[in-house]
């Protein structure tokens, strides 16, 4: 081969004796899921007929979160509630309510997208009431079901909801029913894990070796052989580097879209300016996109989603000057996982849309292959 270069190695590389193994660390980040947290809410109460105030009051609670689990599912919060029940009469005749509890609280999720919990509380509360004889402590218990969701792209602030049935048993006992809306703020860094992966150094010895020719599309096959230029890394090829089976040659992670989102971000539309180029180079090749979702969500909207997703990737293909004809798109949702639904990770992972290649049918034993299309040269 007119390209290639003999290299003639001289001796075996000096100072390093048999096979050794030396410690390094690779460190995986986790998600933002299992932080600590403070919130702070307003609240709306539907107060116990039996008070004998109106039928409304209004309050605000704020609070520390603490993760009891790696996984970010079970917590405790500790919380300060005050709220003030009207009673229409005016002139500071209001009651007012202050309570320090704590509430046990499981999520169906890690807190980065949309995350229903429940909870179960107890605390202690001081009731200020009219006359001021009858001012007294009492204890109370609190169970309720909530939402909370980061808000957009920062990873810090969460939006957050619940809804609540309260027992107070101040004098008779009431049930009070309250609503709150407000803001929760992950606190800290991000927690890390590091792992330990041992590496093995092993004696080099340097021998004669030839230098391949050039091959930029890394095919395997040296560019003055190559019939189809630009083929897109880790695609199987013939002889000739041209494609000669069907075949997933890029995928596109959930970070390639905005969140909660069909439209592309702007490392997914550089990704598939590489796909523009394959296709335009092999135009015998079709392409199928298949959007996935990870289990978090509803079923349907996450089948939605998921198309919206191929789809859009697809139009920006066609936007490129693909022919419409050669692409198809489909969303499976949450149908075909390839990891684990149970971790931050594998949920990531799931996200994903990809690009599965059709190529022609290949000839019959005793056939001749059909010609590649020469690749047009710039003048």
């Amino acid at each position: 081969m007119n390209k290639n270069v003999l290299v003639t190695a001289l001796a075996a590389m000096l100072g390093l004796g048999a096979a050794q193994a030396q410690e390094a660390t690779e460190t995986v980040i986790g998600g933002e899921g299992n932080r600590s947290h403070i919130f702070v809410t307003g609240s709306y109460s539907k107060p116990d007929s039996d008070r004998g105030t109106e039928e409304r009051g209004t309050g605000l609670q704020a609070g520390f979160g603490y993760p009891l689990s790696d996984t970010g599912r079970w917590w405790l919060e500790g919380r300060f509630d005050y709220s003030t029940f009207e009673t229409g009469a005016g002139r500071g005749t209001d009651f007012y309510q202050s309570v320090l509890g704590a509430d046990l609280q499981y999520a169906f999720g890690n807190r980065e997208q949309l995350t229903p919990f429940v909870l179960a509380g107890l605390g202690y509360a001081y009731n200020d009431v009219v006359p001021d004889s009858e001012d007294s402590g009492s204890f109370e218990a609190e169970a309720g079901v909530g939402l909370v969701a980061r808000i957009g792209s920062l990873r810090w602030l969460r939006g957050r909801g619940d809804a609540r049935v309260v027992h107070d048993s101040f004098q008779d006992g009431y049930l009070d029913y309250r609503l709150h809306l407000g803001l929760e703020i992950a606190l800290g860094p991000e927690k890390q894990t590091v792992k330990e992966v041992p590496v093995t150094v092993e004696k080099v010895v340097i021998r004669e070796v030839l230098v391949p020719a050039l091959d930029s599309d890394s095919d395997g096959i040296p560019d003055e052989f190559d019939r189809c230029p630009g083929t897109l890394k880790g695609a199987k090829v013939d002889g000739r580097g041209c494609v000669v089976e069907s075949q997933t040659l890029i995928v596109l992670r959930d970070v390639s879209f905005d969140f909660d989102s069909a439209r592309l971000q702007l490392n997914g539309q550089r990704l598939l300016d590489d796909v523009v180029k394959f296709l335009s180079s092999q135009s015998e090749l079709k392409a199928e996109i298949v959007g996935h979702t990870d289990s978090i969500g509803p079923e349907a909207y996450n089948l939605k989603l998921s198309a919206a997703r191929a789809a859009s990737a697809l139009n920006y293909l066609v936007g490129k000057g693909i022919a419409a004809e050669r692409l198809s798109s489909k969303g499976l949702g949450e149908a075909s996982p390839v990891a684990s639904n149970e971790t931050p990770e594998g949920r990531e992972t799931n996200r994903r849309v990809e690009f599965n290649i059709i190529a022609p049918p290949q000839p019959a034993a005793g056939e001749a292959p059909a010609a590649a299309e020469p690749t047009p040269v710039e003048p």
